[in-house]
């Protein structure tokens, strides 16, 4: 049913959420359904591979601490108590994709945000469109999106909102080369993350912006719009690529700190961030974060972390500036000018574009070397921001298109980089686990967690191993930077994997499929 209130209501909040303490994080590394990535491995287990030479170097000195970037709040400068007003779209660059205007008010202390969103998006296919498909991710938590005003070009909107699935009808239909103007006043009153398997909303020190605004999803054609089902431990939603301007300001006399997908620029009181060619747009607060920043190949890193993991946190960006230049190097440009790494309460690595968050129990189990979680998962969520952020994927229907080539990013940094702890990442990240299971399993085909890593992560990375000793490494890397670089800005299917390889290699490999997919 259309909810038409005045645009006025974006601006009032009707709920307060008190702020609360979290449950302390578990120090088990063994949890009964593990949500980390990977688990402490007490021993080794034998390896096929030949030791590396013993390469590896102790991690520099720290990176001294850096002034906060534009993201943290100047303290002479007031902000304002009201949002401005929409951003037209026009403000926007003209391009072909689609482009968000968000402006967001947040009220810190009581965990809500008062957003006016512009969509302006083109119809890029071949037929004329009657209606778009929007995912509201954050429809999924009962009461915590509430839709005030929904336009169509400055018109009323005829829409249906069911779950996290918003169809709007278009009157009349959109045809191809088209441009529809998408008007939507809300407000979130924040969930409270108290299990730590809830990435969006806040914990008692952070608060995280994860899909938190309704976009337009991709359109495959013949009426069809790629919206899956959300699922407890699989990424759901696929993200076309999109133009990004945010216009952020804080109800609060003493703002947060800010980390989020871009820059900002401080205008008028309000954080401005310009992000082109995205994914998504993320953001993360706390008034408890601590910054850090680097530079890698001309890449800036923004580096978010707690007091208490100050070590861990340098460590953390200097395998992220490594990584940067590494896979740079292996499969092509870092697709922005920046990326920021978030330190959260949450238990698990994430990515995002732009941006990517580790969990703070990585930090709790910090060695001092290379060998550990959060070693091995900053460099993976890192990698994301090629496979995710560069080449897009159905990460519920063939999620080992960015997971697999992610973990084997992890093998391929080792290599670069560590190759004394090469062998240990083996036994620690892949063997101890014996994993089984079909490479091309949908999020939606494992009984659990640990059975979908192993099978989408683990034998990803096997398989991907087997194929590049068969192919050797000449035409092995040629394929993956080749396939990087036809498909970038894209979102790719398995058969678009496979016919970059067939270009780059003659070899029969028919068994390996039969080994690790059901796919073919």
């Amino acid at each position: 049913m259309p909810a038409n209130k005045s645009l006025a209501a974006l601006f009032l909040f009707s709920l307060f959420l008190s702020s609360c303490l979290t449950a302390p994080l578990s120090t088990d590394p063994h949890p009964p359904e593990a949500y980390v990535f990977i688990t402490s491995n007490p021993q080794a287990t034998a390896t096929p591979f030949l030791p590396s030479p013993n390469t590896e170097t102790p991690i520099p000195s720290p990176i001294p601490p850096t002034l906060p970037p534009a993201s943290a709040t100047p303290s002479a400068t007031p902000l304002p108590p009201t949002p401005s007003p929409l951003i037209p779209a026009t403000s926007l660059p003209d391009t072909s994709h689609p482009q968000y205007a968000i402006s967001a008010l947040v009220d810190y202390a009581n965990q809500t945000v008062a957003v006016s969103q512009v969509i302006r998006y083109p119809n890029q296919s071949s037929e004329t469109l009657p209606s778009l498909v929007l995912a509201v991710n954050p429809n999924l938590w009962a009461g915590v999106f509430n839709l005030h005003n929904l336009t169509i070009n400055g018109t009323p909107a005829e829409y249906d909102l069911q779950s996290h699935r918003l169809t709007l009808r278009l009157t009349p239909a959109l045809p191809p080369g088209g441009v529809v103007e998408i008007g939507i006043a809300y407000h979130l009153n924040l969930p409270y993350s108290s299990t730590r398997h809830e990435n969006f909303g806040y914990t008692w020190r952070q608060t995280n912006l994860i899909d938190w605004y309704p976009f337009v999803v991709p359109y495959a054609g013949n009426g069809a719009w790629i919206l899956r089902d959300p699922h407890p431990y699989g990424e759901n939603l696929v993200y076309p690529l999109a133009d990004f301007r945010v216009h952020l300001t804080f109800a609060d006399s003493t703002p947060p700190v800010v980390a989020a997908s871009a820059p900002a620029r401080y205008e008028d009181g309000a954080f401005v961030y310009d992000f082109p060619n995205a994914r998504n747009f993320t953001l993360s607060f706390s008034p408890h974060f601590l910054v850090q920043t680097a530079e890698a190949g001309g890449i800036t890193l923004y580096n978010y972390y707690f007091a208490e993991h100050a070590s861990a946190a340098t460590h953390a960006l200097e395998l992220t500036r490594q990584a940067v230049l590494t896979y740079q190097d292996i499969y092509g440009p870092y697709p922005h000018a920046s990326l920021s790494i978030v330190e959260t309460d949450l238990n698990d690595g994430l990515e995002a574009d732009g941006l990517y968050f580790l969990a703070a129990n990585f930090y709790d189990s910090y060695d001092g070397s290379v060998r550990n979680n959060l070693s091995v998962i900053a460099v993976h969520e890192t990698a994301h921001q090629w496979w995710y952020g560069g080449v897009a994927s159905d990460q519920a229907l063939e999620p080992w298109l960015d997971e697999a080539l992610c973990t084997y990013s992890e093998r391929l940094f080792y290599e670069y980089n560590y190759p004394g702890a090469l062998n240990w990442w083996w036994n620690f990240r892949i063997f101890y686990y014996n994993p089984t299971g079909f490479v091309d399993w949908r999020i939606y085909d494992t009984g659990s967690f640990r059975t979908y890593v192993n099978a989408v992560y683990f034998q990803g990375a096997k398989f991907l191993e087997a194929l590049r000793s068969r192919m050797g490494d000449s035409a092995f890397f040629a394929f993956l930077a080749d396939y990087y670089t036809r498909h970038r800005g894209h979102i790719v299917t398995a058969d678009d994997f496979f016919s970059t390889l067939t270009a780059h290699t003659s070899i029969t490999y028919a068994d390996l499929m039969r080994t690790y997919f059901t796919y073919r």
